[in-house]
């Protein structure tokens, strides 16, 4: 048989395959992609023989995919994305100035480093559609290995076999209060200093706040948190009404250090502390002309981002 036509049928069987996973059963399946119950079992059966391998448990009238079969459905989703990079791209060659770009973003960087790039981005291409998904940083990367956006932007750099990340700059994270609460506290000289000053923290479980709390854990130091919350806008609201201090990236609170409305603490044997924000791509993918292009300007506009 010729290689193309195999080629084409164990595509065929591997997106059946794909089906039956997803709509639990071979006829749900058979009904979802307008076909026999018959016909999805022979795709399934000559797909088990291609591979060697059982791929599903049948249960009644539901399926359950054995270990085999998670990979081979692993393999599966990645060729239909792939199939549908290729259309996208494909289609924005006939179309260079229109397109599309889908970002997953963390919210650090959607609000404070984003609009920059986005302004550069869409000089050069107004007709361009672009979508930004803010979500954390784990499910930024789900979103590209999963290919429901093309590029992530994370605060800190990201390992995976299937990703590729590319550093963009070191974002700062300083100790910072207002003039008010200087005026209320003797600004801290020594690390030491801060053990009993009122802390405004992030909340636990995000990475700013590990970073912090083991810094702080090796001088010995246990916080006093006044306040906590999950976001930089309250954190700064606080802040500027005086109601304790707090490490923060440089990002978010460069303008006011520079308006004067925070001020920037360096207590002697306080170590430098930063994030660094990072852009995240697919190994496997292949970038589209808007995607490229995005990814040029990130490049060289990243020295910007360095705070004060």
């Amino acid at each position: 048989m010729h290689i193309g036509k195999v080629s084409r049928m164990l595509l065929r069987q591997l997106e059946t395959f794909a089906c039956i996973v997803e709509q639990g059963g071979l006829t749900a399946a058979a009904e979802h992609l307008h076909l026999s119950q018959p016909a999805v079992s022979r795709q399934l059966k000559a797909l088990e023989r291609e591979l060697g391998a059982e791929l599903c448990l049948r249960r009644g009238h539901s399926v359950q995919p054995t270990a085999a079969g998670e990979v081979a459905y692993a393999f599966a989703q990645r060729l239909a994305a792939l199939k549908q990079d290729l259309r996208q791209q494909v289609a924005e060659l006939a179309r260079p100035e229109a397109g599309s770009l889908v970002l997953s973003c963390v919210d650090t960087v959607a609000v404070y480093t984003l609009p920059d790039l986005l302004a550069a981005f869409l000089a050069l291409h107004p007709a361009v559609h672009v979508h930004v998904h803010t979500v954390p940083t784990r499910s930024a990367v789900a979103e590209v290995l999963q290919r429901e956006a093309d590029l992530a932007l994370t605060t800190t750099p990201v390992t995976h076999p299937r990703l590729a990340c590319l550093p963009l700059f070191d974002d700062a994270v300083a100790l910072v209060a207002s003039p008010g609460f200087l005026a209320a506290y003797p600004p801290p000289q020594v690390v030491a200093d801060l053990q009993d000053l009122p802390f405004i923290a992030y909340e636990a479980g995000t990475h700013i706040r590990a970073l912090v709390d083991a810094v702080l854990e090796q001088h010995g130091i246990r916080p006093r948190i006044a306040l906590e919350f999950d976001g930089h806008e309250a954190v700064r609201e606080v802040l500027l009404r005086g109601l304790g201090l707090a490490f923060v990236p440089l990002s978010t609170a460069g303008a006011d250090i520079a308006a004067g409305r925070l001020r920037r603490l360096s207590p002697q044997g306080l170590p430098a502390l930063s994030r660094q924000t990072s852009l995240i791509m697919a190994r496997d993918g292949h970038p589209g002309p808007a995607a490229l292009d995005f990814i040029r300007i990130a490049k060289e506009r990243s020295a910007i981002f360095t705070g004060p």
